[in-house]
């Protein structure tokens, strides 16, 4: 029975050039196959505590061109607008009709008085 604490032989190893392997305690080491075929384990808490090149960063602005605002908001009005002719063609296919029926206003009548003098007001909605 081969000992499970023995790391695996090259011949094992993927074709990849990069590996991950943990050995029976748990402990993960990065598999390294160099060209000339030999390979190298190394902890991989040792690779993860080296120090990374500093990457450059470049500032993302948020603000938008005006342009581009005002056209953005003219496709929605007109995307609306273009909606709400559609919603009313398809209700017109199906055989509903929407009919508008004008109403006489409602008013109401306020009267006050006192003594001789009196005044009215009328509120129409």
């Amino acid at each position: 029975m081969p000992n499970p604490k023995v790391r695996p032989p090259a011949t094992q190893m993927t074709p990849a050039k990069l590996a991950v392997w943990s050995d029976q305690s748990g402990t993960p080491y990065l598999v390294q196959q160099h060209h000339d075929g030999s390979t190298t384990f190394t902890p991989l808490e040792t690779v993860l505590a080296q120090q990374q090149p500093q990457t450059t960063t470049t500032r993302a602005t948020t603000y938008r061109d005006p342009l581009n605002a005002f056209l953005l908001g003219l496709v929605v009005v007109l995307g609306l607008v273009l909606g709400s002719y559609f919603i009313g063609f398809v209700a017109g296919t199906t055989g509903q009709r929407v009919v508008l029926v004008p109403s006489t206003p409602v008013c109401n009548t306020h009267r006050t008085s006192f003594l001789f003098w009196s005044t009215e007001n009328k509120e129409c909605q």
